[in-house]
């Protein structure tokens, strides 16, 4: 529980001169000390965690390596890789594209140029990708842009089947291109020694601030969520476990004791019980689906029916002896009777009968 006296912000001003691209965000007061550890975990969140779309691989038509020189271009490949790493994109389907760009011409290529008819946005449209210097100069490229977090290098993206002369590229994922936090004193009544938080936040334009800024809090939410009223977890000592485990098993084995006809069952099933001397679910369980069914007069869909019956006390059939459901079998359990044989009170049937005897006098 929050302490009565303990300062809790609650408001949060933008400044005036926030815009789409840019927030200036002023939250106070904070105690003591609170203002760097607020501001510092959202700076982090916000320059890593936050999902993105970048270029992460190119593949060039007669080129085979980053340090090649690209015939009618101002640029060499390492100079196309940095600028292509400069694109302020967001893909707005799927989680990865590939697709092609052909240029020829003299005309200076900007990244509207590149993303053009592709499902993709661009925020720096007038950003230049690569300038000709003949009039011949020819481009021909394959390009992947990919969704993702925070910063992943090139080693992280290569894939071992890409086409020969594929060239992978560092990419930075975060819409969030800056942040700065400031701590300032704060007063409140005669006090000053509370916090003011100024958060300033710059984006690529595929975000605003104030929802990069919701988008941070909640994460790290989600994250301190699971240190708030957690219950207690109960480590059960070997005594526990095996008292629950004789408790289960005398549950069971009373289960197995229980006659058929307490049970609801077909009375087509019933009559053929008597006939073949079942008499108990213990007797019942001993039989294999297909052993019942050579029972005369007992077709498939009364079969389904006892099955159902059974799996409603957590039965089956089929059930070997002395197995109970998920429990292991530590004392004798109660026998089951051989199927077609009259069955007979066995010596640990009649102990787990008194035993359950003396537990209802107990009750009582």
């Amino acid at each position: 529980m929050v302490a009565k006296d303990f300062i809790i912000p609650e408001v949060v001003q933008f400044d005036p001169s926030s815009n789409d691209r840019y927030a200036r965000i002023i939250v106070e007061p904070f105690e003591r000390g609170y203002g760097v550890t607020v501001g510092n975990s959202l700076r982090r969140v916000l320059l890593a965690s936050l999902e993105g779309s970048a270029i992460t691989a190119i593949n060039i038509d007669g080129i085979y390596h980053e340090f090649s020189a690209i015939p009618g271009f101002q640029e060499d490949v390492t100079d196309l890789v940095l600028n292509l790493k400069r694109c302020q994109i967001s893909l707005n389907q799927g989680d990865s594209l590939i697709f092609s760009f052909e240029h020829e011409g003299e005309d200076i290529i900007y990244a509207k140029d590149l993303f053009k008819g592709q499902p993709i946005d661009v925020y720096n449209p007038d950003h230049v990708i690569a300038v000709p210097v003949r009039s011949d100069a020819k481009l021909k490229m394959e390009i992947k842009v990919s969704r993702g977090r925070g910063y992943v290098p090139a080693e992280e993206l290569e894939l071992g089947h890409a086409e020969r002369g594929t060239i992978y590229l560092d990419a930075s994922f975060s819409p969030v291109t800056k942040v700065n936090f400031q701590v300032e004193d704060a007063r409140v009544g005669q006090k000053t020694d509370y916090d003011r938080l100024i958060l300033e936040i710059w984006t690529n334009g595929s975000i605003t601030p104030e929802l990069a800024l919701e988008q941070s809090s909640s994460l790290l939410i989600d994250h301190l969520r699971i240190f708030v009223k957690q219950e207690k977890v109960e480590v059960k000592s070997e005594e526990e476990e095996e008292s629950e485990e004789d408790i289960n098993e005398i549950k069971m084995n009373a289960l197995l004791l229980k006659p058929i006809e307490q049970v609801e069952f077909p009375q087509r099933a019933l009559n053929c019980f008597k006939k073949a001397n079942i008499h108990t679910l213990g007797d019942l369980v001993a039989y294999t689906e297909e052993s019942l069914s050579k029972l005369p007069n007992l077709g498939a869909t009364t079969i389904v029916k006892i099955k159902e019956s059974l799996q409603k006390l957590g039965l089956s059939l089929g059930m070997k002896k002395g197995q109970s459901a998920g429990s292991r079998t530590k004392r004798v359990p109660v026998e089951f009777h051989e199927p077609g044989v009259q069955g007979q009170v066995s010596e640990a049937e009649d102990l787990l009968a008194e035993k359950m005897l003396e537990d209802e006098q107990k009750e009582e």
